[in-house]
């Protein structure tokens, strides 16, 4: 025999203060869950979807970031001739030899930061495939002029089409604005491979190369001989591979989140543990006479914890609604592993949202269980002394 759920809810709006305090404190817990979720999510999606699946990035031997590679010319004059690599409609191989560099660029709240300012040739944006002119137009080759990702506009002074960056010792006008599915990509300048080489005083030398492989080309063995072979001598890995090693961050942060959400939990928990023996305490007669009514000690416990599970699941939705401004909130990010920023946008998913209220059930049952267990222990002549 089930206790009616009217009964739970009555006996809720009954003890408004003290429901509204527990439930808002499990809100509070909840709320923090999903801001810290959602910019984990934005963070790790801003680094993981910047590779390509079918790229491969070619740095130095034992190199780490392409910031801290070199190759010469020669290198990748072997490297971009190998069978593997994707040709374009003229016949041409789709290798892009890159230097990314860092420069300071002011914010438009006042402040520098280190941007990366990536030299390409026209062919990074058939290899970027993800990236893609979306105001102005591309920059041409041989003279000062850059295309910014979109997501240094209106985050940076000077990076609004139009107007003219510094870098180095020349100006460079912004002729054009790219975006890339919101990867680190939309952080960066681009600018021609040969004039950020004169102004980062760099020779002949780039810094990377990106290839773009053939369908179904076999990755292990053309890691290889880009290893093995002495004219190249230099290391392999796909983008995504690369792109996750540099994720190691979001992965920290979210460990971090967990260890924080878990403390505050414990906090929340204890506050409807106390709610609930708190109704179980002032509703004895109650419990008595729902026994002498024929309900059994499993249908008064499921009564008191579907009462607190009900009450965690409203703050967990008052949490969620009360995070939910910051979905696609823009911020900045400094990644320690390349010393540059990089603009992403808290991500409120779904999943994250579904993660959020199995949380707050979570609390509501652990919180709820002591009080449940008193409240069936109840003998009826004990409870009904109270009448």
């Amino acid at each position: 025999m089930v206790v009616p759920l009217k009964y739970n809810l009555r006996s809720l709006l009954v003890r408004r203060v003290s429901t509204a305090m527990t439930a808002g404190g499990i809100a509070l817990v909840v709320a923090v869950f999903v801001i810290v979720m959602a910019m984990v999510t934005g963070l790790g999606a801003a680094i993981g979807d910047t590779g390509s699946p079918d790229n491969l990035i070619v740095l130095r031997r034992g190199a780490t970031t392409e910031t801290y590679s070199a190759m010469n010319l020669d290198q990748f004059d072997a490297l971009k001739f190998l069978p593997q690599i994707r040709r374009d409609a003229a016949g041409n191989p789709m290798a892009s030899p890159e230097l990314p560099v860092q420069t300071l660029i002011e914010r438009q709240s006042g402040g520098r930061e280190n941007v990366v300012f990536r030299g390409v040739l026209p062919i990074a944006l058939e290899v970027h495939d993800q990236v893609r002119i979306v105001v102005g137009r591309m920059f041409q080759p041989g003279l000062n002029e850059v295309v910014v990702g979109r997501g240094l506009v209106n985050r940076y002074k000077d990076c609004a089409l139009g107007a003219t960056l510094h870098f180095g010792r020349g100006a460079w006008k912004v002729v054009g604005i790219f975006a890339a599915r919101g990867s680190a990509f939309e952080s960066e300048v681009w600018g021609d491979l040969h004039a950020v080489q004169d102004e980062a005083r760099r020779g002949a030398y780039y810094a990377c190369a990106r290839l773009k492989l053939n369908a179904g080309a076999d990755i292990a063995a053309l890691t290889r001989r880009i290893a093995d072979d002495p004219r190249i001598n230099l290391q392999a890995q796909t983008e995504r591979d690369y792109y996750q090693d540099e994720a190691v961050v979001a992965r920290q942060l979210r460990v971090l989140m967990m260890v924080v959400a878990t403390v505050m939990a414990v906090g929340a928990i204890f506050g409807a543990m106390n709610t609930m023996y708190a109704a179980v305490s002032t509703r004895t007669a109650e419990i008595g006479t729902l026994r002498a009514l024929g309900f059994g000690p499993g249908s008064v416990m499921a009564s008191f914890l579907l009462e607190s599970l009900v009450l965690a699941l409203a703050g967990g939705v008052v949490g969620v609604i009360l995070a939910m401004p910051i979905n696609g909130f823009s911020t900045t990010f400094g990644n320690y592993i390349t010393f540059s920023t990089m603009a992403f946008s808290f991500r409120v998913t779904a999943a994250i949202v579904l993660e959020a209220l199995a949380f707050a059930a979570l609390m509501g049952l652990l919180g709820g269980w002591l009080p449940a267990r008193t409240a069936m222990r109840l003998s009826v002549v004990d409870a009904l002394r109270r009448v």
